[in-house]
């Protein structure tokens, strides 16, 4: 059965927005301390605990500790959005107890990416929540951060009348086409990792979202592979790929763009690629769970709902 999607509310000045950390440690404050300033120069009251410096391995603290912290925010109407403190891993261990809690009052924004993908595919296949695929704390604010990207955000979080159309240079027409549908994805191995799942991606009639980090050109074979036999692929209404960062083999005279493209052509639908959004040098926030029209031969994916309401 389909839930109803549900767009959060818009965040006024003084809003409290609360950092989480569902997936992996930090190691220091820096990162942090500027994804905190740039939250408080954009008006915000920023909220978090101490729990979030807890390491357990390659975890941010126990899972009862990260479940019970993201609980808490889920819950408090107190908090009008959510921001996550880094990727890694670890989100797929809190499902189950996501899966016995009630579902919270009303909607919140939320917003991360990386192995957030799982925290996304949850949110609004179970709540039907639109979410935020964009920077998480440690990345916010950073001196990478490209022209532009800040009032693009601050629009995203606070007006629900803003429905941009983006379009880069660097864009590139893999299948030319035009594709309306709602927009959905993320990081391509959490994505592969969700077959299975009560959190299992949903694609038909949809845009498909890609991106991933450090995966060698036949891992993504692998992953794209899997998608395909389960189903994944068969009715998409189109494909956006964001950057495939430090993909590229070291010998072989190919890369991971080769082995994408020609996978991909296959499907016969839209697709464009390069757009700047994932583990890149650049990371331009969007909303997931929205209709979005995208033209892959003007480049340019225009978003006909907004984030909030």
């Amino acid at each position: 059965m389909d839930i109803p999607t549900l767009h959060p509310p818009r965040l006024k000045k003084g809003d409290t927005v609360a950092i989480v950390a569902p997936a992996g440690p930090i190691k220091g404050s820096e990162g942090l301390k500027t994804g905190i300033a740039s939250l408080e120069k954009m008006g915000f009251r920023v909220r978090y605990s101490d729990r979030i410096f807890q390491s357990n391995r390659y975890l941010a603290g126990d899972d009862t500790a990260r479940a019970e912290e993201l609980l808490r925010t889920l819950e408090d109407d107190s908090i009008k959005a959510i921001v996550g403190l880094r990727g890694g891993y670890g989100c797929s261990r809190l499902i189950p107890r996501l899966l016995k809690m009630n579902k919270p009052n009303r909607p919140k924004i939320f917003m991360g990416f990386s192995d957030l993908t799982t925290l996304h595919l949850f949110l609004n296949r179970h709540y039907g929540w639109v979410t935020l695929h964009g920077p998480v704390a440690m990345t916010l604010g950073s001196g990478n951060s490209p022209v532009g990207t800040g009032p693009h955000l601050m629009s995203l979080l606070t007006d629900p009348a803003y429905r941009p159309i983006l379009s880069f240079s660097q864009l590139e027409t893999w299948e030319a086409g035009k594709a309306e549908g709602v927009l959905t994805g993320g990081c391509l191995s959490m994505i592969t990792a969700s077959i299975g799942t009560p959190y299992e991606i949903q694609t038909g009639g949809k845009i498909l979202f890609l991106e991933d980090l450090g995966e060698q050109p036949y891992r993504l074979d692998r992953m794209i592979t899997q998608l395909q036999l389960s189903g994944k692929l068969q009715s998409l209404a189109g494909v956006l790929l964001g950057t495939f960062h430090e993909c590229d083999p070291t010998e072989g005279g190919y890369s991971a763009r080769d082995v994408l493209k020609e996978m991909l052509q296959e499907l016969h639908v839209p697709i464009l690629a390069n757009f700047p959004a994932g583990h890149g040098p650049e990371n331009w926030p969007f909303p997931l769970g929205v209709r979005v029209r995208m033209d892959s031969e003007a480049r340019s994916v225009e978003f006909l709902e907004p984030t909030v309401s």
